[in-house]
């Protein structure tokens, strides 16, 4: 909760009208704080909140367990979805650029069930459609300052992820990005964490800027070629190490922006 008693929180938002209307709209929510359930994240039906089941107010554990495994065994990924319960109809919201994506851009042909129990699961494209859209521009314009091949294949693959909401485009961006070998400068961007949903599936969106620290780069690749020598100094048997050490590609970032909700 603010630090501020609500009379001068509503003359922070007297600043525009915009701002005058998001705290009308809030003013009440804010300063609960006698609803110790409001403050905490989890399922609404326990009184908790969370912005991955919006509208949802009625929306049980078991629906979204029920809608999420049947999801699961159809192949989709959850992280850039969220579920709406609209009567017998769950509505799962796929973050994207385009509202009606092709059957050959979704990662699943179908976008409608009926359950054994006759609810409805439906796959709504779109949510969030002009940020996306916005993202993809960018990454598409990032695309041109690409050192590589495959940087230049990570951009694409965001590109298509983020205009269509496949997140198996997303999986192939992240294959370039791991086969992108220190790189000076290091990003990454998506539906990532999956932390702040009750669930645990559904992911909070993120980006990074980062530098490569040369220096200290150097110093830690250093000791990370000494492992072997020093593994087997270490205070337990052999029985709990690999046979064989695997030697990761270690890169010291400075971080220039991290952005997300999570």
């Amino acid at each position: 909760m603010p630090r501020l008693e609500p009379r001068q929180l509503k003359a922070l938002a007297t600043t525009s009208k915009e701002a005058l209307g998001f705290y009308e709209q809030f003013k009440d929510a804010i300063f609960a704080g006698e609803d110790v359930s409001k403050l905490h994240l989890g399922y609404p039906s326990a009184g908790h909140v969370s912005t991955y089941y919006p509208d949802s107010p009625g929306i049980t554990k078991e629906d979204i367990t029920g809608v999420s495994d049947f999801l699961e065994s159809k192949g989709l990924l959850p992280e850039n979805t969220r579920i709406r319960k609209a009567g017998d109809v769950f509505e799962v919201l796929i973050a994207s650029a385009l509202s009606d994506p092709s059957a050959e851009q979704r990662d699943l042909k179908e976008s409608e069930w009926t359950l054994d129990d006759g609810k409805q699961v439906k796959l709504v494209f779109g949510d969030y459609s002009k940020e996306m859209e916005l993202i993809a521009h960018h990454i598409d314009q990032a695309k041109k300052y690409a050192a590589n091949d495959n940087e230049v294949k990570m951009m694409d693959e965001y590109a298509k992820s983020f205009r269509t909401g496949s997140l198996e485009a997303f999986k192939e961006s992240q294959r370039a990005w791991i086969m992108d070998k220190g790189p000076t400068v290091e990003s990454d961007i998506g539906f990532i964490e999956t932390y702040r949903d009750p669930h645990g599936i559904r992911g909070e969106w993120e980006g990074f800027v980062a530098m490569v620290n040369k220096e200290r780069t150097k110093a830690f690749s250093k000791l990370v070629e000494s492992a072997p020598q020093y593994i087997p100094k270490l205070p337990w048997g052999k029985e709990f190490e690999k046979d064989k050490f695997l030697s990761p590609d270690f890169t010291s970032l400075e971080v220039l922006t991290f952005a997300g909700s999570g």
